[in-house]
């Protein structure tokens, strides 16, 4: 990869005492020269708020790589416009080392990487004195998002190059790294995770915005189930689900904006601001059907034409007992009729439930989903303050049930999986402790629970099971969607990785390419 200097983008954080710790106060970016920067602990302060700022721009592309790659979700087919072919690609399966989407994730994860050792190293270079305390929180927060922007690397990309050090120079030495190897990246981030965790403190609950001793141990025990270190994983875990976290008694609750701040569940999101400053987010806007007119759908009116993505298909629907609330709260249904522009028109949103919808005679209906639709909209154009959920006590549970189970303490392992059942209104626990069929229920668990949360595919791929789960659900899809290529859902186990960007390897002929 052709890694150049670049000046931190910094986006500032307010120092006032009016401003609540782990929440991140967030302003907008500008480019400033790091010569004339890093001279006192506020400009450290301010270049670690500039760290996070990456993860937006990663949240905004990952769905359409980790969601509709898996058989949760597919895409409405907009035969009027063919700009999306691209995020069509990725959840056919059909993409290639030239989609933008996964070559944009790739370079903001760099960026934040990038960000973070121009961090560790000028902190090491300080000619004033800084409060030790600040140090940690400093050095900790670092540490924890590079190793946060690598797993993300290494998931979805195998082998990447392993830069540790700001990049400030031209020489090829430098700048023209060697990709590294899978397990070499995977030991850097639990190195960069371990230090993290001894130097950051325990959050105060609730907190969500900032990289803490909870989010930290959260991240380190799900690199540990990756690579199969069921042991390590377990205590990691149960260490968050003793911390002040809790389960809200109202599962949609979780996603509501207004309850931001608030939220006893939510250990780490990504923070989004609407506004005029370019931090708000957009997605809420995607999941909502193709049309031309909005006002009975948002309450503003406003041409949705680049809505249609991350649909919920009838395989995950399928899924949801007819007890789980977790399907109303989800998904939902807009009903309306089809215009003779051909252009979806919508009249209302269907109250009833989405288990037993049909579509009237005369009117047409589009699913989408309702987790991330909170309405009235008031602000016009893409613009909403929804956060991003990244880790909440819930899918933690989940994941502790299946570290449990996965360790031989199946036993074990039911507390916390009924736990997160009973709250989804499913009050008859499991009791089955055979490892095998238990390892299938909680999947199928963290399956609903966390739909539409970015979980589904990298799971399918660290259970190895997507290639068996995506060709048997591509060939449902080409039986619904005679627009489906004959090329698509031709999945393997070369699909489990992206190819590395075209553009890195123009840069970097001696890379030899992910087999896709």
């Amino acid at each position: 990869m052709k890694l150049q200097y670049i000046a931190i983008l910094i986006a500032g954080v307010s120092l006032g005492t009016g401003c609540k710790k782990g929440l991140l106060d967030l302003y907008p970016e500008g480019n400033i020269a790091s010569g004339n920067f890093f001279r006192n602990t506020g400009d450290f302060q301010m270049a670690v708020v500039g760290a996070y700022v990456p993860l937006r721009n990663i949240a905004d592309q990952a769905y359409y790589m980790d969601e509709m790659r898996a058989d949760n979700t597919h895409y409405e087919f907009n035969a009027k416009d063919r700009g999306g072919a691209g995020f069509e690609q990725l959840g056919d399966f059909t993409d290639n080392a030239q989609n933008g989407v996964t070559g944009a994730r790739y370079n903001h994860a760099y960026s934040g990487i990038h960000r973070c050792n121009t961090i560790l190293d000028r902190l090491e270079k300080i000619k004033f004195s800084m409060d030790e305390k600040d140090k940690k929180q400093i050095t900790g927060e670092a540490k924890a998002l590079r190793a946060h922007y690598y797993f993300d690397l290494v998931r979805h990309f195998g082998k990447v190059p392993l830069p540790l050090h700001e990049l400030l120079s031209t020489d090829p030495k430098q700048v023209f790294l060697p990709r590294t190897s899978v397990d070499s990246v995977y030991n850097q981030i639990v190195a960069d995770f371990t230090d993290a965790l001894s130097l950051l403190e325990a959050p105060e609950v609730p907190s969500s915005g900032r990289m803490n001793k909870a989010v930290v141990a959260c991240e380190l025990g799900l690199v540990y189930i990756t690579r199969k270190q069921w042991d390590k994983a377990v205590p990691l875990l149960q260490s968050v689900t003793g911390m002040k976290y809790d389960l809200l008694p109202n599962y949609r609750d979780n996603f509501d904006p207004a309850k931001k701040g608030t939220n006893k569940e939510a250990i780490f999101e990504v923070q989004y601001k609407s506004g005029t400053d370019g931090q708000q987010s957009i997605y809420p806007y995607r999941f909502m059907p193709v049309t031309d007119s909005s006002k009975a759908m948002l309450d503003i009116e406003f041409n949705n034409q680049n809505g249609g993505w991350n649909t919920p298909t009838a395989d995950l629907m399928r899924q949801y007992e007819a007890d789980d609330k977790r399907m109303n709260a989800s998904i939902g249904f807009f009903e309306g009729y089809v215009g003779s522009n051909g252009v979806f028109k919508v009249e209302k949103l269907v109250t009833e439930d989405a288990r037993t919808y049909v579509t009237p005679p005369g009117k047409t209906s589009r699913v989408f989903i309702k987790k991330y639709y909170f309405y009235p909209y008031k602000i016009p154009a893409y613009n909403t303050d929804q956060n991003w959920p990244v880790f909440r006590l819930g899918g933690v549970l989940l994941l502790l049930a299946e570290a449990l189970n996965e360790n031989n303490q199946s036993s074990e392992a039911l507390a916390p999986l009924n736990r997160v059942r009973q709250r989804a209104g499913l009050l008859t626990p499991i009791s089955n402790t055979d490892q095998a069929q238990l390892r299938d229920i909680i999947a199928k668990e963290q399956r609903l629970e966390l739909a539409f949360e970015n979980y589904r595919w990298p799971d399918l791929v660290r259970t190895g099971k997507a290639a068996q789960v995506m060709t048997a659900h591509g060939l449902e899809m080409k039986s619904l969607y005679g627009y489906l290529s004959a090329d698509a859902y031709n999945v393997t186990e070369k699909k489990y990785i992206y190819p590395i960007p075209a553009r890195e390897m123009q840069q970097n002929p001696t890379w030899t390419q992910n087999d896709y």
